[in-house]
């Protein structure tokens, strides 16, 4: 392969940071094939190739089809292969160059590099930017929402106390008229007076649903402060379970917890009991109440920042359209109808914000919904650990 005199030339190709191929492009002889491109591609150093015919690795045929057909220059392409040093797919970023020697012959270079973690660092800006500009949105609304929640919360309160002087009026009065003969006209005043108690009622509960929502309003625009504690993550979850069981729209419903860290963390027990509750609450509407849920748990195996905690809460469900996933945090954002007032995730990213944390949601086709709740880790003292599990 290497017929080629040692060269200043040569020795910086074999130094070179990328990988090298060189080869002529009739007979698919390879004239170069430099150390760099042995390593990226996964390759014995000691396997000498010769041509593009040799038997290569099959992970190697996509590089090998481009290098047999491809006819044109191209800069700046790139390459999925699967590396057997990756568990991952890797990218190559790559230069295909075609060169006419003075013989007439036709050469190609291939010069290429392993870019996927270049990749990957673009994806997390991206992902950043976009969960500031989320960030950014809901604390704009949120104070568009603080203000009307208190304009709406003062006739609501009148609306209630009005209400409950009329339920009173016309309780007396129908113990006043239930005594007398119920004859002619007396009797339809007791029904009048009955059919009233029953609007009331309904009234009420309109009224109810509407000064919770203002609640909730007020909840998303202003948190309130959060009273945080030490606990276990393997303690926390096993409770907020045990205790949801008995709630009726998980009685039916399969919940599996898996972990692999004895990891604490600081939180508000209360509100981020409500986060789980949000978002169990949308997996079992998503399954009809019958649906699997596995929450699984493990320390962030990112190594600039290890210490994270992930709760992963994935259902068996019909998942969420892609379109919409970019939204699915948007305040009255809901795909529930009349049925949803599309605070419950807006509210727990808040939350989980509040926390120091970060709340975010993927749907692959086919595989349900999945949450993840990535929180800071405590280091508690031994003394705390005695006193919170």
């Amino acid at each position: 392969m290497n017929s080629l005199q040692p060269s200043v030339l040569e020795m910086l190709v074999d130094f070179m940071p990328s990988g090298l191929i060189l080869l002529e492009a009739e007979k698919k002889q390879i004239l170069r094939f430099n150390p760099r491109a042995y390593e990226i591609l996964g390759l014995d150093h000691e396997l000498h190739l010769q041509s593009l015919h040799d038997h290569l690795p099959i992970y190697l045929s996509p590089l090998i089809t481009l290098l047999k057909t491809e006819k044109k220059d191209i800069q700046r392409g790139e390459l999925v292969l699967h590396l057997p040093s990756r568990d991952e797919e890797s990218t190559l970023g790559f230069n295909l160059k075609h060169i006419t020697e003075e013989t007439g012959s036709t050469l190609v270079l291939f010069i290429f590099s392993d870019i996927s973690k270049v990749i990957k660092d673009q994806l997390m800006v991206e992902k950043i930017k976009d969960e500031l500009h989320q960030s950014k949105k809901l604390a704009s609304l949120g104070t568009l929402v603080a203000g009307v929640a208190h304009e709406l919360n003062n006739p609501l309160t009148g609306i209630s106390m009005s209400l409950s002087l009329i339920s009173m009026q016309l309780g007396r009065l129908t113990q006043k008229i239930q005594p007398l003969p119920a004859e002619g006209m007396l009797t339809e005043v007791t029904k009048s007076v009955e059919s009233l108690l029953s609007e009331l009622e309904k009234i009420k509960t309109a009224n109810s649903k509407a000064s919770t929502l203002v609640g909730d309003l007020l909840s998303y625009a202003k948190p309130t402060q959060l009273c945080l504690q030490p606990v276990s993550v393997q303690t926390f979850l096993t409770e907020v379970i045990q205790a949801l069981h008995g709630h009726p729209s998980f009685s039916r419903m399969e919940i599996i917890i898996e972990g692999h860290t004895n990891a604490w963390i600081r939180c508000d027990r209360v509100k981020l009991e409500q986060v789980l509750y949000n978002i169990l609450k949308n997996s079992s509407d998503a399954t009809h109440g019958t649906g699997k849920v596995r929450i699984f748990y493990s320390q962030d195996t990112d190594e600039a920042q290890p210490d994270f905690i992930n709760i992963h809460i994935q259902d068996n469900g019909p998942g969420i359209d892609r379109t919409l996933l970019n939204r699915i945090f948007d305040p009255f954002f809901t795909t529930k109808g009349h049925e949803g007032v599309g605070l419950g995730l807006s509210i727990s990213y808040r939350t989980v914000e509040q926390h120091g944390g970060l709340l975010s949601v993927e749907s692959p086709p086919g595989l349900g919904a999945e949450h993840c709740i990535r929180l800071p880790i405590y280091v508690e003292s031994s003394s705390e650990a005695t006193r919170y599990e």
